[in-house]
């Protein structure tokens, strides 16, 4: 059987490139969505809901940002934070009784961190962030 090829380790994969717009436009609507909960509820606990998310979501696009230029390290802690957003949102979904549109909101929300994290996973992209992080 003929030996497989090598990945080119120069080049960026899609699959991070794909990842990083997924973990970026989640956190565009993680921060949206969480000034939107913080600005129409008078209850404090809303109101520290919504500041965690706009915080997760400033976090989730630095730590984006910084795997997208092959960081390895930032790369697993961005998978890390997208999957405590995901769980964070499941419990906001569960007990905040969130109107219909919001529920969307968070189910785009929750696909768009999973993709992101399930991009990041493959064995193309962790091939690229080995290749990177050698000296």
């Amino acid at each position: 059987m003929p030996d497989s090829p090598v990945p080119d380790t120069t080049r960026r994969p899609r699959t991070v490139t794909a990842a990083f717009w997924c973990w970026i436009v989640a956190a565009i609507f993680a921060a949206a969505f969480g000034m939107l909960i913080s600005t129409f509820t008078t209850a404090v606990v809303f109101q520290v809901a919504g500041l965690i998310l706009v915080v997760v979501g400033l976090a989730q696009g630095f730590l984006a940002g910084r795997a997208r230029k092959g960081s390895k390290r930032f790369a697993s802690a961005a998978v890390g934070l997208a999957m405590a957003a995901v769980a964070y949102l499941g419990v906001l979904l569960v007990f905040a009784g969130i109107a219909p549109v919001g529920v969307l909101i968070v189910a785009v929300i929750m696909v768009l961190f999973i993709t992101g994290s399930a991009m990041n996973q493959r064995p193309t992209a962790q091939h690229w962030y080995d290749a990177q992080d050698r000296p």
